[in-house]
């Protein structure tokens, strides 16, 4: 079978669907991607061998923005060039992963009555997602709390995709002037950083380090220059912007403050860390927040409001978190095998056809 992906805007979309494509590879199905040329999607999906097939698609801005003028322009333009794509490619069925690059090439597959699959990584269900969840063949979910949000829709919840990470063999923090065996706690804000929380780990840097705890600290490239400047002589402390080993940082840490995109509470899980998640409140639709207390009803992971972050009451949670039960409530969770369990879900429905 022939598929195409719909997927883009953030790495977020673009992750879940590049394991999708890699597992349907794995059964002998052939897969591309369908998105904004130099968008993500466009060197993530090259990288991983896929082919691509460039449309123009806009964002629409919740807020008024002139840009929102020339949506509808834009929207029926990048329909038109996914049905000739989906014509030309005889593609035999379609897979969304959501944000605003998804929904051309769904409308598109709906109008030349290709079969239908989406995949919603957060809680609360993006714009595409409701407005056509009931035109899917089915919709899978990765939160029980989005149950709540869409109406007539053949819903799964079979977790969300990522990709098998091979970890780098005899992986130490020594090369990053640390130890292996002594408490760590590793800060994120994803690949961007976060400001808010750079500064309130700077407020609380010294009195954590007194207290035991060495840290590996991603500023983001933005905030790099400054707080690695101010910080250069800490002992126990790693600072960088961006790292292609935050899966070892994960896997040898033991508290994480991160924020709590859909992606990095997967890999946290996954990871079975600890972690205090610190919304990005200006998410769409505040879809962080329910991700994060999502994880809290888990008893995985404790929730804190960017608008209470502080120096003082950040301290106060780390120093009130218990590690061991949150650690025994990841251990609880099933091993993530979503991607095989949705690909096997969608190549079941065509069983009969």
């Amino acid at each position: 079978m022939r598929f195409a992906f719909g997927a883009g805007g953030t790495g977020g979309h673009v992750v879940p669907a590049l394991a999708l494509a890699k597992e349907l590879s794995k059964h002998g199905h052939d897969c591309l991607f369908i998105g904004n040329k130099d968008g993500i999607e466009d060197r993530l999906s090259k990288n991983e061998g896929y082919p691509f097939h460039a449309i123009r698609v806009r964002k629409l801005y919740r807020s008024l923005s002139l840009s929102n003028l020339a949506f509808p322009y834009y929207l029926v333009e990048s329909v038109m060039q996914c049905k000739r794509i989906l014509k030309e490619e005889k593609i035999d069925a379609v897979i969304g992963t959501g944000g605003f690059v998804s929904g051309p090439v769904i409308i598109a597959a709906i109008l030349c009555k290709v079969p239908c699959f989406l995949h919603e990584s957060n809680s609360y269900p993006g714009l595409v997602t409701r407005k056509i969840a009931s035109k899917l063949r089915r919709l899978y979910i990765s939160f029980e709390d989005t149950r709540g949000f869409i109406n007539k829709a053949d819903m799964k919840n079979l977790g969300i995709p990522i990709q098998e990470k091979t970890l780098s063999e005899g992986f130490s923090l020594s090369e990053f002037g640390l130890e292996d065996e002594r408490k760590t706690l590793l800060i994120t804000g994803g690949s961007q950083g976060s400001l808010a929380i750079n500064q309130a780990v700077a407020g609380a840097l010294d009195e954590l380090l007194e207290e035991g705890w060495q840290i590996l600290w991603q500023t983001g490239k933005n905030s790099f220059s400054e707080f690695s400047e101010r910080f250069k002589d800490r002992k126990g402390l790693y600072m960088f912007d961006f790292t292609m080993q935050m899966n070892e940082m994960m896997g040898k840490a033991d508290l994480s403050i991160t924020r709590a995109g859909a992606i990095t509470t997967a890999e946290l899980e996954r990871a079975k860390l600890p972690a205090i998640m610190i919304p990005l409140p200006t998410a769409a639709a505040n879809h962080q927040y329910y991700n994060a207390l999502a994880q809290e009803k888990k008893q995985a992971a404790i929730l804190l409001l960017q608008s209470k972050l502080t120096p003082n009451f950040l301290l106060a949670q780390i120093r009130s978190a218990d590690l061991l039960a949150l650690k025994l409530a990841l251990e609880k969770l099933p091993a993530n095998k979503a991607a095989q369990n949705i690909v096997q879900d969608i190549l079941d429905t065509f069983k009969g056809d």
